[in-house]
């Protein structure tokens, strides 16, 4: 871990989609990310390393329990969903299963600190499927209900059934990421 302590977001409200669309453009390259959600601008400063590391051992780890179970999968990392007017924004990693689609399957974001969005909120307007939430060194499962429009918490993933989250929880925490890969497929 890099010693940097974590800063929250930035959380302003009363922006309109084209300020979002310019504010973006300003912090493009910079590692600021900006999220927007129905006229409220999110503002996060570049991520730490540890915040990388937890993302990038989390994704390694579905993508592995992916190739172990013959899932084909499209990452598709942090690239930004966008519906024009309402919301946009980049996830940490996100995934299409079995088949490519527009908006992914499966959304995993990291939150060390908190404040800004609702990340619930803000996927259910595309709406995807599943969010995985890292939180407080565990691994939070939310799946999407067309019926409510709205996350609901469950102990399992639908999207990746059978996959053991708290094997992936104590896996992503070793530190190498070739030995927690190893160390997950162990059990698959």
């Amino acid at each position: 871990m890099s010693g940097r302590e974590e800063q929250g977001p930035l959380l302003l409200r009363g922006y309109t989609w084209d300020q979002y669309l310019s504010i973006e453009q300003v912090f493009e390259g910079t590692g600021t990310r900006v999220r927007f959600w129905r006229g409220q601008l999110e503002i996060m400063p570049p991520v730490s390393e540890h915040h990388e590391n937890r993302k990038s051992h989390v994704a390694c780890l579905i993508e592995a329990f992916c190739l172990e179970r013959d899932i084909e999968f499209y990452a598709k990392g942090n690239y930004t969903l966008l519906k024009p007017q309402e919301a946009g924004g980049e996830p940490d990693e996100c995934y299409c299963l079995r088949e490519n689609k527009e908006w992914p399957d499966l959304v995993v974001e990291v939150a060390l600190t908190s404040g800004g969005l609702s990340k619930r909120a803000f996927y259910a307007t595309f709406p995807i499927p599943e969010l995985w939430i890292w939180r407080n060194d565990s691994l939070e499962v939310h799946h999407f209900d067309p019926a409510t429009a709205a996350y609901h918490s469950l102990p399992e993933s639908r999207q990746l059934p059978g996959i053991d989250l708290n094997w992936l929880v104590e896996c992503s925490r070793i530190e190498a990421t070739s030995q927690a890969i190893k160390t997950f497929r162990s059990r698959l």
